[in-house]
C-alpha cells in the first residue's frame, strides 16, 4: 500500500479496501472510455478523481484489450509552474515509473521529484519536437535517460503525512528590497553556472557571511524566527524534503469515499511554489495565509512536454 494515500484523505485505509477501489476504479474508467493508451508500447493508465484536486493514478500495461495493473500512486494537480534550465528522466529500477531532476532556475538548486504525468512522457519520446525515437524498449536502462531536455515548465506539488503551523516570522527586509536582492541573487546564480569566476567568488562570500550572521543570532533566538524558509533532502528516498514555507493560498477539499478534509496549500519554500495536500488530521494547528507550514513532503512534479 502506498503510504502517502493517507495524505489524500484514506486515514484508515486497509489494503483490502484500498485493492477493491482501485478494481472498481479501473473497470469504471475502462466502461466509460476514461483511458490513456500508448499504443507504442502498449501501456496506459486510468485516473481516478478523489477530490476537486486530488486523485489516484494507476497504471499498467494491455494485453490484447485487457489492462493489467501494475501500480498507482496518489497525486494532487499543481497550481502554480516555475522554469528551469533543463531536466533529465530516469526510470525508477523496480517499475515502470520515472524520477526527474530538474536544475530550478530561480534558485539554481538541484531538485528530483517523482513524475506525474507518465503517459505524456512515453508520448514525448516518440513525438518528433520531442525526443524523436523511432523505438524504445521500456524494459531497458538505455541512454535516452542521458538526453537532456530543455527549458519546460514544471510544475511542483507534494503530499505530505503530517506537520505543523508556524507563526510568521518577522521580516526586517522590505518585500521591494528582498524582490531585487533576489533578482540580484539569479543573475549571479546564472553567471557562476556559465564559468563566471567572479560571480562564483560573490555568491562564497556571500554564503560565508549569512553562516557567520546565523552563528550569532542562533546564540540568543529560536531558529524559526531566523530562518523563514527551508527546503533540505530528507530521509534515504530521494524525493523527501524537509520543507518550512509561507502558505500563500489555502483551500479544503473532502474526500469522496470518506468524506475526510484535505487541506490544499501553495507554499513558498525558497522562492519555490510547491501545492501541497495534507489530511486535516495529521495537521498539527490551525492553518492560515502567511503562517507557515513545517512537515516532511514527497516531492512530484507534472512536465509540460509540450509548449
Amino acid at each position: 500500500m502506498n503510504l502517502y494515500i493517507r495524505a489524500i484523505g484514506f486515514q484508515y485505509l486497509d489494503a483490502d479496501f484500498e485493492e477493491e477501489m482501485i478494481h472498481a476504479g479501473i473497470l469504471d474508467s475502462i466502461e466509460k472510455g476514461f483511458v490513456i493508451k500508448n499504443t507504442k508500447l502498449n501501456r496506459g493508465a486510468v485516473i481516478v478523481r478523489v477530490s476537486e484536486s486530488t486523485g489516484l493514478y494507476i497504471y499498467g500495461r494491455f494485453k490484447g484489450d485487457e489492462f493489467i495493473y501494475e501500480y498507482y500512486f496518489p497525486f494532487i494537480l499543481g497550481k502554480t509552474s516555475c522554469d528551469n534550465d533543463e531536466i533529465t528522466i530516469e526510470r525508477h529500477l523496480d517499475k515502470e515509473s520515472f524520477a526527474v531532476v530538474c536544475d530550478e532556475s530561480k534558485t539554481g538548486v538541484t531538485l528530483i521529484f517523482y513524475l506525474q504525468n507518465v503517459m505524456d512522457y512515453l508520448e514525448f519520446i516518440f513525438d518528433k519536437d520531442g525526443l524523436n525515437q523511432k523505438e524504445y524498449n521500456i524494459d531497458t536502462k538505455g541512454t535516452l535517460y542521458k538526453i537532456p531536455i530543455k527549458n519546460r515548465r514544471v510544475s511542483l506539488t507534494a503530499l505530505s503525512l503530517g506537520g505543523m503551523i508556524l507563526l510568521p516570522s518577522h521580516r526586517k527586509v522590505e518585500p521591494v528590497k528582498a524582490k531585487r536582492a533576489q533578482e540580484e541573487r539569479e543573475k549571479l546564480i546564472q553567471a557562476a553556472k556559465n564559468g563566471d569566476e567572479a560571480a562564483i567568488e560573490n555568491l562564497t562570500i556571500e554564503d560565508i557571511d549569512t553562516y557567520n550572521q546565523l552563528s550569532q543570532r542562533i546564540l540568543k533566538e529560536d531558529v524559526f524566527t531566523i530562518v523563514d524558509s527551508s527546503f533540505m533532502p530528507c530521509g534515504v528516498e530521494c524525493d523527501q524534503y524537509q520543507v518550512v514555507g509561507e502558505i500563500l493560498e489555502l483551500t479544503e477539499e473532502t474526500n469522496h469515499y470518506t468524506k475526510e478534509i484535505v487541506y490544499i496549500m501553495v507554499i513558498e519554500c525558497n522562492n519555490l511554489n510547491i501545492t501541497v495536500a495534507v489530511n486535516k488530521a495529521d495537521l498539527l494547528g490551525e492553518p492560515d495565509i502567511g503562517r507557515r507550514f513545517k512537515g516532511q513532503i514527497w516531492l512530484q512534479g507534472s512536465v509540460a512536454f509540450k509548449q
